[in-house]
């Protein structure tokens, strides 16, 4: 590279938001440099399931599924409970049906997801029940990359080649057993993405074609660089200006990697980093360092239960999705005692959260998943199939009263919590949390073969299990922009020349809910519009 290029727009960062952002300017014809500091591409989105939520589509009225603006705010302004910034959700669910038609006219291939419901369906005003709402990637073949065909970050828990409305139409992942083997196989051997990987992948696949962007992997970049009050390019760690002519888009993601800003905004003891390592508050930092805003969420309900991969304990498996909804798993705290429903992760991450001020600690941490040995055998355990042996480094015991010893919680409290737990199970309810009443749970991850409830099974066959729970995901602080993404400064003006999108802004279009999909949703659309604003507003 030499000590100065020059490009009309650069985007830090190469998940959803910033591939979205970098297609998007080479669609108006801008020279792109999309830069990434990691060796692979992805960010966050590759781990992802790839579904993205956007309302009002057209991909839903060609097929006769009726929505409409005001429904659509109505229920995103219910799901963000008044911590929003209004013109910022109100541009996500207005411009995203124009973003999503400009992007399949790019030829990125995507379709609905039906069979997801809105996360808050039924109970959400104007929700909606059969996926119309939800977008995802279209499968797309490692070999359709070129010389990027290895170059996605893999996923840690998604299934290779299956996407999530695949799980949806076999059953779920707690129907993992009865999958069918040999297309899975043949999806392996062919190379096929699915997921977030897909989504990455198709957006990569246009900009090749396109043939405007650059792509640099592994340029790790220092700082921005101003001239007159004006964002005009980056300062790479080795020295190198990349100049932008019209803007630089920051969609570096979060903070989630960086264990001193999430202690300083989240202060949670338990965190893991559900994303890349390579997500560690670039955006913030490059942004405070010339005088950017941040705004922050104070209840942030975007975060995930998950806990190490066996053999990988850095890396976060989302057991709130795949593992505690399904049938024969609870979640303890110390205590022993179960504190909320399993099969919807939000009330579990708001549970997580409370404090118990007598005695100055967390009231439900530590936390475990507590299963037996017909879970592991009906059921997958993380990467592991139904049936496979657990993993040497998961904790087990022959007695309930064993296990809570090996962990350290209290024996007879997980004894007595697990004997009511089955006793509820036998009459087919859960008369402590209602696990099962979620409709978007039991889609993806109920059990159709269990008639009572598709989300309640005993735990009675020894060997017993247990795995340690964590919290991560969306970060409650990022960058304060405008509908346009344009980063907002502390003195209240927009920066010139400056965006951001993704995680890297502030979640001012979520609010405190999380509706799935919206976080992915909202950062293709805002890197769109970003590139929009960029590519055709004069430069002062």
């Amino acid at each position: 590279m030499s000590a100065k290029e020059t490009f009309d727009v650069i985007v830090l960062g190469s998940g959803g938001a910033g591939c979205a952002a970098a297609l998007a300017a080479s669609s108006l014809g801008l020279t792109v440099a999309l830069v990434e500091k990691d060796q692979l591409l992805g960010g966050g989105t590759a781990d992802s399931l790839g579904t993205f939520w956007i309302a009002n589509n057209s991909m839903a009225q060609a097929q006769s599924l009726a929505d409409d603006f005001e429904s659509a705010l109505t229920y995103a302004k219910f799901v963000a409970g008044g911590q929003e910034v209004p013109e910022n959700l109100e541009a996500y669910i207005r411009e995203g049906r124009r973003v999503l038609d400009a992007f399949v006219e790019m030829g990125v291939g995507l379709q609905l997801a039906l069979g997801l419901p809105d996360y808050f369906y039924p109970s959400g005003p104007h929700s909606c029940g059969d996926g119309r709402r939800m977008v995802e990637p279209k499968s797309i073949r490692r070999q359709d990359l070129g010389a990027f065909a290895n170059s996605i970050r893999r996923s840690n828990h998604n299934v290779q080649g299956v996407a999530w409305s695949d799980s949806v139409g076999w059953g779920g992942f707690a129907n993992r057993r009865n999958w069918p083997s040999a297309e899975l196989e043949e999806r392996v051997r062919d190379g096929v993405l699915s997921c977030g990987e897909a989504l990455v992948g198709q957006f990569v696949a246009q900009m090749l074609k396109q043939g405007k962007v650059q792509i640099l992997l592994g340029v790790k970049t220092k700082g921005l660089v101003t001239k007159e009050h004006r964002v005009i390019g980056v300062e790479t760690v080795d020295g190198t200006m990349l100049e932008a002519r019209r803007g630089v888009i920051l969609a570096t993601g979060g903070y989630e990697g960086n264990a001193e800003l999430v202690q300083r905004f989240e202060g949670f003891p338990e965190w893991m980093n559900p994303f890349g390592p390579e997500n560690t508050g670039d955006a913030l930092t490059f942004g405070t360092q010339i005088g950017a805003s941040v705004a922050r969420i104070g209840i942030n309900n975007s975060l995930f239960i998950g806990t190490g991969v066996p053999g990988r304990p850095e890396a976060f498996f989302s057991v709130g999705l795949r593992g505690l909804p399904m049938p024969g798993a609870i979640a303890v705290n110390q205590r022993g005692e179960r504190f909320g429903d399993e099969t919807q992760f939000q009330d579990m991450v708001m549970a997580f959260q409370q404090y118990d001020r007598r005695n100055r600690k967390f009231l439900n941490l530590p936390a475990f998943m507590i299963f037996d040995d017909q879970f592991r055998q009906r059921y997958p355990v993380m990467d592991a199939m139904p049936g496979q042996p657990a993993h040497p480094d998961i904790a087990r015991a022959d007695t309930l009263l064993g296990l809570a010893e090996k962990i350290g919680i209290d024996g007879p409290g997980l004894a007595k919590t697990v004997a009511q737990f089955n006793a509820d199970v036998a009459q087919g309810q859960d008369s402590v949390f209602g696990r099962g009443r979620s409709a978007f749970s039991r889609n993806n991850a109920g059990d159709q073969e269990l008639k009572l409830n598709p989300q309640l099974a005993p735990v009675q066959t020894a060997p017993f299990y247990a795995l340690p729970l964590k919290m991560g995901g969306v970060c409650s602080a990022g960058l304060l922009t405008d509908p346009h993404a344009r980063v907002v400064g502390a003195d209240g003006q927009v920066i010139e020349g400056l965006y951001a999108c993704g995680n890297a802004a502030a979640p001012t279009f979520l609010g405190v809910g999380y509706q799935g999909g919206s976080s992915i949703g909202a950062g293709i659309v805002f890197g769109y519009l970003a590139a929009e604003h960029a590519g055709t507003h004069s430069v002062s």
